[in-house]
């Protein structure tokens, strides 16, 4: 869902709908604000779930369980617009469909980001895990970059191919997702304080006082609209910067998951030897020098360079992940540490909120620049529309230039964080 919601979707509403780029942004951020607010009540609830679905399931299966169906809907949904639709009502579907989608998305995510912190206490473990949880989500990136554009394909390209693509993932989502609730429901849980019994607000004051998660987030921050805008300007940079179509993504996919999956070994041993701060750190800066030289690609450039570039974007992506996620537990348990409270779904809903707050900003961000600097919406999608050089400027600024310069920030950020030393 995440990789559809940063790859295809602005550009599936702008090139196959002929929805100007900044009403796309915008329908995208109105839903992302729903998605928002859910989360940190997603994540208290969760927290404090009581009764005979918890006494069996777990106090966080539940909501996943809840949660894959109505993102498998939502995401066909999302794809099956039908052909009638214009105007208002093309937008009014739209921004229902995101909706829902926002919806499924975070009932299944908050109680997930919650698990980890509570099946293990133990800091080495979690790397670990999360080395898995990154195989697993390259996995899922090359299925939706790779197959996908096979799937528009195969189904008729353009929007009738756009909707049978949306109907096979939704599949495989409803699946997957149902598949890890029923995992998560038998898994032990070896580290549970008591859930705190304050307020709304007293909740966040306690989380406020957590200095390594604040600063934790920060980074995230950055990082996550880096990756935001590198996600949904992507095509835009094959189509009108390279000069390809959607089936750049299974050339882009291929390199970047051989960079990340061949990298996972050296970034554990990195993270041991380094410790996972200093790790992060070299991970965001190598992935901003990166990503900086997309710039070259707009003079021209052999393919073997393009090529090579994805590849180091995914050895960057890989330190990136696997540091960033083993740390999320650990500051959910300096937390629970410092207040004697367990809070795990609410740093949880926090970390969705900013992770939803930069999927919002990153298409309405990348809609408003291109709108701005004059770019052309098409309707078609078949042929690529002439653009304005300052059109072509935008698309290199919001794929190279800004995420270098939002992950140079994270790692400003990351010379405040402590937590290795204090915990």
């Amino acid at each position: 869902m995440l990789g559809a919601m940063t790859l295809l979707v602005l550009f599936y509403l702008t090139e196959y709908l002929g929805i100007p780029p900044a009403v796309a942004g915008t329908l995208i951020f109105l839903s992302r604000l729903w998605d928002i607010g859910a989360c940190l009540l997603v994540g208290q609830w969760s927290d404090h779930t009581q009764g005979r679905w918890s006494q069996r399931w777990g106090r966080r299966a539940p909501y996943l369980m809840m949660g894959a169906p109505l993102a498998g809907i939502s995401f066909a949904a999302l794809f099956a617009i039908p052909h009638g639709l214009t105007g208002m009502s093309l937008n009014a579907y739209v921004l229902a469909a995101l909706l829902l989608f926002s919806t499924g998305y975070t009932l299944f995510v908050v109680p997930y980001l919650a698990v980890p912190a509570e099946i293990t206490g133990v800091p080495e473990q979690r790397t670990t895990m999360m080395s898995y949880r990154v195989v697993a989500m390259t996995v899922a990136s090359m299925v939706i970059a790779g197959l996908g554009p096979v799937l528009i394909e195969r189904f008729g390209g353009g929007r009738p191919g756009y909707m049978g693509m949306g109907f096979s993932f939704a599949t495989i989502i409803t699946a997957a997702m149902a598949f890890c609730a029923v995992v998560v429901a038998r898994a032990p849980v070896v580290t549970r304080s008591k859930p705190s019994q304050d307020s709304f607000l007293a909740q966040l004051k306690i989380v406020w006082r957590n200095g390594p998660f604040k600063i934790y987030m920060g980074t995230k921050f950055c990082q996550l609209m880096s990756t935001a805008m590198v996600g949904v300007s992507m095509l835009y940079l094959a189509r009108y910067v390279i000069g390809e179509g959607e089936e750049f993504l299974i050339r882009f996919v291929i390199y970047q998951t051989a960079g990340t999956m061949l990298s996972l070994p050296a970034w554990s041993w990195i993270g041991k030897r380094y410790g996972k701060r200093n790790s992060y750190m070299g991970a965001g800066l190598f992935y901003a020098l990166v990503v900086l030289s997309w710039v070259i690609a707009a003079l021209g450039e052999p393919s073997f360079v393009t090529n090579t570039r994805i590849f180091l974007i995914g050895v960057g992506l890989s330190g990136i992940l696997v540091m960033g996620f083993s740390i999320l537990p650990d500051t959910m348990e300096h937390n629970t540490k410092t207040s004697g409270v367990a809070q795990e779904g609410t740093l949880a809903g926090i970390y969705s909120m900013v992770e939803k707050g930069t999927a919002a900003f990153g298409p309405l961000t990348a809609g408003f620049a291109l709108e701005a600097a004059g770019f052309i919406s098409a309707a078609g999608g078949d042929m690529p529309t002439e653009q304005p050089q300052s059109a072509i400027v935008a698309i290199l600024l919001l794929s190279s230039v800004l995420p270098a310069l939002f992950n140079v920030a994270g790692a400003l950020l990351l010379t405040k964080f402590d937590l290795e030393e204090t915990s």
